[in-house]
């Protein structure tokens, strides 16, 4: 990929090239991250957060589905700052406990608990599973002042492991074991995971749609046709799977109390 053109080298009629975008999120080890895998694949626009473009609000994450919470992110920063705006959501489903906790990830077991408490939370309710499968998903979306959008979603497959390993990473990726590295996301390097994860995946996507929206007679909502999408099948019931196994978090919760 070329990467994305700047202002002087593209004429894209009526799509304006951004000079700033804002990625939505507090978490300074996502931001870290999705600013590295965007540079590594070129992007030419400055990557910013909330808190530097002095926007501090809280978006609630009332979707069914990563992409219908990116997209909610994405949107309400872009209508708070009148900038383009990034959001993303991503998140942990485990084949054993019914897809969970899928996109209630961040808050699985109650609010409050340590990356380290959730990730043990996932190995207890993991005994005795048969399946230790598992993938990770992510989605991203930009929304452009104009009311256009742009929607990118990969996914990882792995399993999850028997034990917390590594101190890489962050969230779930010390038990999210890659079977043919033989590690888990925790043991390797960033440029490592980076070229195999969910959020490597859907950023590389995620900026090819991007550069095609910022091309000439471009169309204003620039998504994944879903056959481009090799995991779009093996999402179609996932978010379903999900929203089942958060039955079995409130349950984890209340014991946790």
């Amino acid at each position: 990929m070329s990467g994305l053109k700047m202002p002087e080298e593209l004429a894209t009629g009526n799509v304006a090239i951004p000079e700033k975008m804002i990625l939505a999120t507090k978490n300074e080890n996502k931001l870290r991250e999705m600013r590295e895998i965007l540079m590594d694949n070129n992007i030419k626009i400055e990557i910013i957060s909330p808190e530097e473009a002095g926007i501090n609000i809280e978006i609630e994450e009332t979707g069914t589905s990563f992409m219908e919470n990116a997209l909610l992110k994405a949107k309400a920063l872009c209508e708070a700052s009148g900038l383009p705006a990034i959001g993303d959501d991503s998140g942990l489903c485990v084949d054993a406990l019914n897809g969970a906790p899928g996109i209630y990830s961040a808050r699985y077991g109650g609010p409050g608990l340590t990356d380290a408490a959730r990730c043990q939370l996932v190995l207890r309710a993991m005994r005795g599973a048969t399946s230790r499968a598992a993938h990770f998903t992510c989605a991203v979306a930009a929304a452009f002042p104009n009311g256009s959008v742009v929607t990118a979603e990969r996914r990882c497959d792995g399993a999850i492991a028997f034990a917390a390993l590594g101190t890489g990473g962050f969230g779930y990726d010390a038990i999210f074991l890659i079977p043919e590295q033989g590690k888990t996301f925790g043991q390797l390097s960033p440029e490592e995971k980076n070229a195999i994860s969910h959020r490597g995946k859907a950023l590389a996507a995620f900026v090819k749609a991007l550069e095609n929206y910022l091309s000439p007679d471009a169309p204003e909502n620039q998504g994944e046709n879903p056959g481009e999408n090799p995991d779009k099948k093996q999402d179609k019931n996932q978010n379903e799977k999900a929203a089942a196994g958060n039955q079995d978090e409130k349950v984890l919760e209340t014991g946790n109390a």
